[in-house]
């Protein structure tokens, strides 16, 4: 058993805990997940919808050949299918609401989708762990490690009767292309197989080179604001994924700048609701942060093209 790896606290619920899962076992983790970072924005979505993609490779592939996939059993058998990959492998990440689970500020209150580390059972209790720091609406959730019921971790696993559009998306590309959950009202959580699997896809069109990316972000928040609020989860990825990045390759001065992003964007989006929009702050903000990545020679083109495309990675 072990509790939160400091190293990867601030990164998402997603990527703070898979890569929790796999640091015991891979020790080039940290660096495996911050050579991953990127921002790839797709632009076909109808009324202003986005959906972002933060890694340059897929995730669920993993450096011994084996893949993680969604896997998913109805509740009363979930247990027993939890604990069979717990035995296998030692750990397994799992799929929770956030607003279940009894440390989150957010809990008993808008459903979120949240993955979750379990490395231990002692019979009906289960040992989990969870990364993930950020402050939500109703406070500050901070890493945590303990213990849960079996009852308690599947209601946790239990997902709502539907994840907004937005979750849904963010779900699908939590490995940096589209592998979506099954479908249904089922637990889910992370299996892990022999093999590669299909080819990686991105489908729709893609912006794949980031400064590409952020000029569209940028665009899109400072002439859209309203539609933004939907989205700043997605850019407070962006922002804690490049923070992560900086701070990996000891760029403490970047590290600090990309981390008041999410701050900047929150401001400006509510002083839009208030009547008062600022998009000349936002492009700003955007700017120097493209300036800053420009300067440490961030790669930004991938090998296809930068224009949007259906993008097979």
């Amino acid at each position: 058993m072990a509790g939160p790896d400091p190293r990867f606290v601030g990164l998402s619920c997603y990527t703070s805990n898979l890569a929790g899962y796999l640091a015991g076992e891979f020790p080039d983790t940290p660096r495996w997940f911050a050579e991953s970072v990127r921002v790839a924005v797709r632009t076909d979505l109808p009324d202003q919808q986005l959906a972002l993609s933060h890694h340059r490779f897929p995730l669920d592939r993993l450096p011994d050949g084996t893949r993680l996939t969604y896997a998913t059993a109805p509740v009363g058998a979930v247990l027993d299918a939890v604990d069979a990959e717990l035995r296998r492998h030692g750990r397994v990440v799992v799929v929770t609401d956030n607003a279940a689970l009894p440390w989150s500020p957010a809990r008993g209150d808008g459903a979120a989708p949240h993955w979750l580390l379990v490395d231990h059972r002692r019979g009906d209790g289960w040992h989990v762990v969870d990364g993930f720091a950020g402050l939500l609406p109703g406070g500050a959730q901070q890493p945590y490690a303990g213990w849960l019921g079996g009852a308690d971790l599947v209601a946790a696993m239990t997902p709502p009767d539907r994840w907004s559009p937005e979750q849904q998306r963010r779900n699908a590309l939590a490995f940096g292309h589209w592998l979506p959950p099954p479908a249904g009202s089922h637990p889910c959580w992370l299996a892990r197989t022999a093999g590669p699997g299909a080819d990686p896809e991105l489908p729709g069109e893609w912006l794949l080179a980031d400064d590409d990316a952020l000029v569209f972000l940028r665009e899109h928040v400072a002439g859209s604001p309203a539609d933004a609020v939907r989205h700043l989860d997605d850019l407070w990825t962006v922002a804690q994924h490049r923070t992560f990045r900086y701070r990996w390759s000891g760029d403490g001065e970047a590290a600090a700048a990309w981390a008041e992003l999410p701050r900047a964007l929150r401001f400006a989006v509510d002083s839009a609701r208030r009547g008062r929009p600022r998009p000349g702050l936002v492009r700003a903000t955007f700017d120097r942060l493209r300036q800053l990545d420009c300067d440490r020679s961030i790669p930004s083109q991938p090998p296809a093209a930068a224009h949007p495309h259906r993008q097979s990675m």
